[in-house]
């Protein structure tokens, strides 16, 4: 009788053990790494997916999610985040954000920009970043680089600049729309000013609250431009002269910043308008190409599905 209690109680051990066996999570498929591959149940460290489409045409990301808040970009270090700018949660991991939500508070990120940087060998580009507007002050400088000069000091207009202006309301409807502005200064071989504005005043982008990613193109060889918005396009403009876009920033460009309007931000300029971006900004992205509207559909879809998978 004792013999078969023995036995008994040595069985549920057994099956007790099996039972606290330690059970993991479903991993995504293509992303699983073990130090023994031929055991299913060995935890694995989870790898983010990386965006492909033109990765090799990529010089600047700045995804917030480091300490240096900078993954790539040559000749471009962290400086500083200042005033009410904040790194939170962003639209993958981490991003900026302005957290009193008022766009006259100063909150930026800036980073130095070196001489002979990438800025200075781009000749067209592809900027893309995820942003959400606040409804209450939708306007504000998403990027800027400083670089262009007035007599000794930097001119009231930076060198290269994308923001939102609060624009007004359609006609119809009485829903507000913003006027999304792209604006690249450049100097003639006479060095005199050539300005060449990209702006869209166009429902799509009465966004306020939530993630949208927006995108400008510039292709020199043909003086086009292209804004964007969540993979669509929604202005085309052809600029009167095809001047490459390093000949902006040649000489003079040594900031970046994030979230406001450099000459602003340094004391050059004073004007009202000209305000630091009261939301959020993310997954800021600089290519040396003009992408088609097929490249920017991809890249829209491809930081989407990371998003998605990441929460």
């Amino acid at each position: 009788m004792k013999r078969i209690s023995l036995i008994a109680a040595f069985t549920s051990l057994i099956l007790l053990g099996f039972s606290c066996k330690p059970s993991y999570p479903d991993r995504p498929s293509g992303n699983a790494t073990t130090d023994d591959p031929d055991d299913p149940e060995q935890p694995v460290e989870y790898q983010r997916p990386e965006v492909k489409t033109c990765a090799e045409n990529l010089v600047l990301y700045i995804s917030f999610d480091n300490d240096n808040l900078i993954e790539k970009g040559e000749g471009v270090t962290f400086a500083e985040t200042a005033g009410d700018a904040f790194i939170a949660g962003g639209f993958i991991e981490k991003g900026w954000t302005n957290q009193s939500g008022v766009n006259s508070n100063t909150a930026y990120t800036k980073f130095d920009v070196a001489a002979g940087s990438l800025f200075t060998k781009l000749e067209s580009i592809t900027f893309t970043a995820w942003i959400k507007a606040s409804e209450e002050y939708p306007k504000g400088g998403i990027v800027s680089l400083n670089g262009a000069r007035s007599g000794n000091n930097h001119h009231d207009f930076p060198a290269f600049i994308i923001y939102y202006d609060n624009y007004g309301a359609d006609k119809e409807t009485g829903e507000p729309w913003q006027q999304v502005n792209g604006r690249l200064l450049f100097h003639d071989a006479g060095g005199n000013e050539q300005n060449f504005w990209l702006d869209a005043s166009d429902p799509a982008f009465a966004r306020y609250g939530d993630w949208c990613q927006f995108a400008a193109t510039y292709d020199y060889t043909v003086g086009v431009g292209n804004l964007y918005l969540n993979g669509l396009p929604v202005r085309e403009l052809t600029f009167g002269q095809y001047i490459p876009f390093n000949n902006l920033v040649t000489e003079f460009a040594d900031a970046f910043y994030v979230g406001g309007w450099s000459s602003f931000i340094e004391g050059d300029s004073f004007q009202t308008w000209q305000n630091y971006w009261a939301g959020s900004i993310d997954e800021i992205r600089l290519f040396d190409k003009a992408f088609s509207e097929d490249e920017i559909l991809a890249l829209y879809k491809e930081e989407l599905a990371i998003n998605l998978e990441m929460e």
